[in-house]
């Protein structure tokens, strides 16, 4: 990840417990190998808890047993996207998108257009949707037909500073083989209660990983522990207000808990205030790499809704940091607040 964690185009209980809107019963210990070890804040990790392997955090992304119930949202609308900088080259960077009705997908803005790597976007000609929980086994593959930014990604591209890094893919053809995740478009995400987020990526330089070989699908929980609105961004002299979702990967011990701790620097500020509880949950984890554009999901009235699209991480979020372990901050921009700009693009109803 890059100084703002620029997640692609550059290379938890709280406090004040849960509103009870999202009861979860873990049975996860049950079928994970619990050889617990020794447990201290200066172990580094990846993306994943140090004492859990990737592989489990790719099982729950299958919905396989006993990740298949209504405790875990349906990972099956999370693609990959691969694209180059050569309209002949698919391969060179990967993405994560949402499924969110068969002809479109909603990802991060920054994923297809940045100011400070392009002169212009993407063109849809040059960038496939990968299918499936491993892109490298024969995945379903699908083109492009357009890329719809938000109103103000373009002037005005700040990641989540401006909190409208947001942009909707529309497919050639409309993929009907999986159900598309539902869009949050509530601003009643309960926090202190237990997220999802799902994505592809690229732990291949990791120990045990194919360097060659693109990452499977994944999934990660945390505690939801901030949520904002009003901040405001303009294009050709209109504004437009946006908001921010965000979570800390807490480490096993409690040691770590970087929005519940002291030190809030200009990153953490734009969160607002909150507390934060350090208790680490049993698949608590980091976005990294590649994850971009990849969905967080809130349960809210019993239906999982996607309410979060990646765009980045607080800058040096405890001392000594290392992107993606213990103290990362995550920073979704908060779907509910463009959700009346996504539904006009799309041309889908409000769930409520």
């Amino acid at each position: 990840m890059t100084w703002l964690k620029l997640l692609l185009i550059s290379t938890l209980f709280i406090a004040c417990g849960s509103d009870g809107d999202n009861p979860v019963s873990w049975d996860e210990e049950d079928v994970l190998d619990e050889a617990e070890e020794d447990v201290t804040s200066a172990v580094y990790t990846f993306g994943i808890r140090h004492d859990r392997t990737l592989a489990q955090y790719e099982a729950v992304a299958r919905n396989v047993a006993p990740y298949n119930t209504a405790d875990y949202p349906d990972f099956a609308p999370v693609v990959a996207f691969s694209y180059g900088s050569e309209a002949e080259d698919t391969g060179e960077y990967v993405a994560t998108g949402t499924l969110i009705s068969p002809h479109w997908i909603l990802t991060a803005g920054h994923n297809f257009f940045s100011s400070d790597e392009q002169e212009q976007p993407t063109q849809p000609t040059g960038i496939t949707v990968l299918l499936g929980a491993d892109p490298n086994t024969t995945p379903s593959v699908h083109s492009v037909a357009e890329l719809v930014f938000y109103p103000s990604w373009i002037e005005q591209d700040e990641l989540m500073y401006s909190a409208n890094d947001l942009c909707l893919v529309r497919l050639a053809e409309p993929i009907t083989s999986v159900e598309p995740a539902v869009v949050n478009t509530s601003l009643d995400e309960p926090i202190g209660s237990v997220s999802w987020f799902c994505g592809f990526g690229d732990y291949s330089e990791q120990e045990g990983q194919d360097p060659d070989a693109l990452s499977k699908r994944h999934a990660l929980q945390n505690t939801l522990d901030r949520k904002v609105d009003g901040i405001s961004s303009r294009s050709g002299g209109v504004e437009y207000f946006g908001g921010l979702l965000a979570f800390d990967f807490d480490a096993p011990d409690g040691t770590i808990n970087s929005l519940g701790d002291g030190l809030v620097n200009e990153d953490e500020a734009l969160l607002g205030p909150g507390n934060s509880g350090a208790q680490a949950l049993p698949f608590e984890g980091a976005t990294v790499e590649g994850d971009s554009g990849g969905p967080l999901f809130v349960r809210i009235n019993g239906v999982w809704t996607l309410a979060g699209v990646l765009s980045g991480g607080a800058t040096d979020p405890i001392e000594n940091h290392r992107d993606s372990s213990y103290g990362d901050i995550s920073i979704f921009i908060r779907v509910a607040t463009h959700a009346e700009w996504i539904l006009s693009v799309t041309g889908l109803r409000s769930p409520s």
